[in-house]
């Protein structure tokens, strides 16, 4: 009986892991803006910089137009810049590429508590 208690609670919590990681709606190309709010409606947090100060001229351009969880960009051919995402302690990482912020990759990863 303890064992089936144990299970319940187990098998929720790996869905729940299972559903932070389902990152397959990302897609190279599309553009961050619609993808941004595709983040959100499914549960992840934008990460506002705090130290923009300390990124580029080009990210502290992007940041000015709303878009506060920009953490640095390359002002160069390729244009790029990475955008920080949080849900529970999982951390999303977005690269974009050329002035109309196309999607150009992704990273997720654990968020390690120090």
């Amino acid at each position: 009986m303890l064992a089936k208690l144990l299970a319940i609670p187990m098998l929720m919590a790996c869905s729940l892991a299972f559903a932070a990681n389902d990152l397959r709606f990302i897609q190279a190309g599309q553009p961050y803006k619609e993808l941004k709010q595709t983040l959100i409606d499914n549960g992840w947090a934008p990460i506002k910089n705090t130290k923009i100060d300390r990124s580029s001229l080009y990210a502290q351009e992007i940041y000015a137009t709303g878009l506060t969880e920009v953490t640095d960009c390359i002002s160069m051919e390729i244009d790029g810049c990475t955008f920080k995402y949080q849900k529970g302690k999982q951390r999303l990482e977005i690269k974009t590429i050329t002035r109309q912020l196309s999607v150009e990759s992704f990273r997720a990863y654990t968020n390690k508590i120090r």
